[in-house]
């Protein structure tokens, strides 16, 4: 990636490029600032669309504009056996809740009227295309780098008003886990952020754990560090993807795509774990969640829009500095932060001592 604007010395071929063959067959392409930016907002529709969509982060979130969630925490039981005259004592239900964060990204491009005028449709096809990816790099960092945070953020004036999964109440010591589908009571100190001694069967498990006891159920997926690969399709319960419908012989497994958007399945005492590597995790570090499907609220992670901006990348035309140069910003505003259940995921950190710490996501 190369910062500033393209000028015409990016319109030069390649050094092994030849000039003469390259005249006899390609046509003028002169493109103008307008359809450029027709071809970015084409472009943006369909990345838009695709982000909620999109395998695995797409599974982690859903979408709201408004700033804020609420939700019950735990509490003593409220039924009381029933006598002929005295009155029974009214109950209600405990409620706490937390703020989403919001903020604004952009990203510009820029070129001189001349160049847009001389350049090959490749090379601003290019520079589109880099945006876009920067777009979505930069929408994958945030959900996991909120995934995996146990720290609260300021949002506003409000220091620690974004809160992770359930912290031991380092984050809001009124929050208490509901209780249990089978009876399983929580206090303040339970918390989804663990350090484990080894990558191994049994840390699986106990994650999982985590999520069942609050009345999640299988299947689960992982989030692991591509760098951890081979441990984890060493533990014992990993099956690879099946090939439905393919017969193959050892030497022809290499010659086959992936299909699937899961590298395995792991079986635990508590059902089955998906199991997918990101490049952006450091080894000795996994995840486990719960999903119900894109955009569904009972997702482990939130994100918050602004409604006057919309979701997702819109474009911001114009001449932005003085002609002959143009700029066109891709602009967002959001936000990550957890969801109205903070049970829905767990972290885990493999050390031989200390406590858990968030990785630096990449």
């Amino acid at each position: 990636m190369t910062l500033g604007f393209a000028d015409l010395r990016e319109a030069r071929l390649h050094a092994l490029w030849d000039a003469e063959t390259i005249q006899r067959v390609r046509l003028a392409e002169g493109a103008t600032f307008d359809e450029l930016l027709r071809d970015i907002q084409t472009a943006l529709t369909a990345f838009n669309d695709e982000l909620l969509r999109m395998p695995h982060y797409g599974d982690l979130v859903a979408v709201q504009d408004e700033p804020v969630v609420e939700y019950p925490i735990g509490g003593s039981t409220g039924v009381e056996e029933a006598t002929e005259y005295a009155a029974p004592t009214p109950v209600r239900g405990k409620m706490t809740g937390h703020t989403l964060p919001l903020k604004a990204y952009q990203r510009a491009l820029g070129w001189t009227m001349r160049y847009l005028s001389e350049a090959r449709r490749a090379r601003l096809d290019s520079d589109i295309r880099r945006a876009l990816q920067d777009a979505r790099e930069s929408w994958q960092r945030h959900i996991l780098q909120r995934f995996f945070n146990n720290a609260a953020e300021r949002v506003g004036n409000t220091a620690g008003a974004s809160v992770p999964f359930a912290d031991g109440g380092a984050s809001d010591p009124n929050y208490v886990p509901l209780t249990g589908p089978d009876g399983q009571q929580f206090n303040a100190s339970h918390s989804h952020f663990l350090r484990l001694a080894a990558l191994d069967a049994a840390a699986l498990r106990t994650a999982v754990a985590h999520l069942e006891e609050h009345g999640h159920r299988a299947p689960f997926d992982v989030i692991a560090a591509r760098a951890d690969a081979s441990t984890w399709t060493g533990l014992t319960g990993f099956k690879a993807p099946e090939w439905g419908g393919i017969v193959y012989r050892m030497s022809d497994r290499a010659q086959l795509d992936e299909t699937s958007d899961y590298y395995g399945y792991i079986e635990t005492d508590f059902g089955v774990a998906r199991l997918w590597f990101t490049a952006r995790l450091p080894t000795g570090y996994f995840g486990v969640f719960k999903t119900y499907g894109p955009n569904d609220p009972r997702n482990p992670l939130r994100v918050r829009v602004n409604p006057n901006a919309g979701f997702g990348w819109q474009i911001v035309p114009g001449q932005w500095v003085n002609a002959p140069t143009y700029m066109a910003v891709l602009y967002s505003e959001y936000g990550v932060g957890v969801g109205e259940d903070r049970t829905a995921g767990v972290c885990v950190r493999i050390a031989a001592s200390g406590n858990y710490t968030p990785p630096a996501i990449s």
